[in-house]
């Protein structure tokens, strides 16, 4: 399996890095939403919180390298009989992805240092204070990094049905070159 992509199939970094991604924001939501049966301040709702920050980092490194692999190498070709409107949608949802992909992670330490909370990484060092506590702008975050939230999972969603209605129904090639060990 070829490292770099190429005109007909992506490479192999390419689909660790996606794949990778996707495991990450599901591991995200799990996270986030299972931290909600401990009590506040509780150390289980801390270490949850912890790895949630932790994970939300590795996301942005993980995004803004396949971000910069997007630009530089190649990407396979869309079928030639796709229509216009779907490779607009396509592109479209894909910007969105990568746009929600840095959004929320910077998100979620922009709201922690607004809220007065240190930002750990996996408990190795703590990142410096950049932003003085602010409790009201920070709601103001944290409201848009949940709504953000919604987004990535309609976004996901309507990727994961664009990419069965392909597999299933046009019968060409666009899940498989993303898929792993293909």
């Amino acid at each position: 399996m070829e490292l770099k992509n190429t005109k007909d199939r992506f490479g192999s970094l390419t689909k660790l890095l996606h794949w990778t991604i996707f495991i990450l924001f599901v591991i995200q939501f799990f996270l986030v939403y299972r931290q909600d049966y401990f009590p506040k301040g509780s150390p289980e709702k801390a270490q949850y919180m912890l790895l949630h920050e932790s994970f939300g980092f590795c996301v942005l490194v993980l995004a803004l390298l396949m971000i910069t692999w997007h630009y530089v190498g190649d990407r396979p070709k869309m079928p030639s009989d796709m229509p216009t409107s779907q490779i607009f949608a396509a592109k479209t949802v894909h910007f969105l992805l990568y746009l929600t992909m840095l959004f929320q992670p910077i998100s979620g330490f922009v709201m922690s240092q607004l809220g007065g909370y240190k930002v750990s990484l996996f408990g190795w060092f703590i990142f410096p204070t950049l932003i003085e506590k602010n409790k009201e702008i920070g709601h103001i975050v944290f409201t848009a990094h949940v709504w953000d939230s919604y987004v990535i999972i309609a976004l996901v969603g309507m990727h994961v049905l664009a990419s069965l209605y392909h597999h299933f129904i046009k019968k060409d090639m666009i899940l498989k070159r993303m898929l792993p060990f293909t």
